[in-house]
């Protein structure tokens, strides 16, 4: 019987820079908390909403974090 490849979860960390990310998703996948997200957002992170909703472009994420990490 032949062996079906099931889709893997990205790793935590992850962000691909051509995705779209809920902010619960961001934050988990960098395990950041509700303070480190809202002083990313008021140092420069874009956050798009649609509705009610916030998303962060992968894009963006990294760029922030190449501009402003350590």
């Amino acid at each position: 019987m032949a062996k079906v490849a099931l889709p893997r979860p990205e790793a935590p960390g992850h962000v691909t820079a051509d995705s779209l990310y809920t902010l619960a998703k961001i934050q988990d996948r960098l395990k950041l908390g509700q303070h480190a997200l809202r002083q990313a957002r008021r140092a420069g992170l874009r956050i798009r909403r649609i509705g009610r909703r916030g998303y962060v472009l992968g894009r963006d994420i990294l760029a922030f974090v190449e501009s402003t990490g350590k």
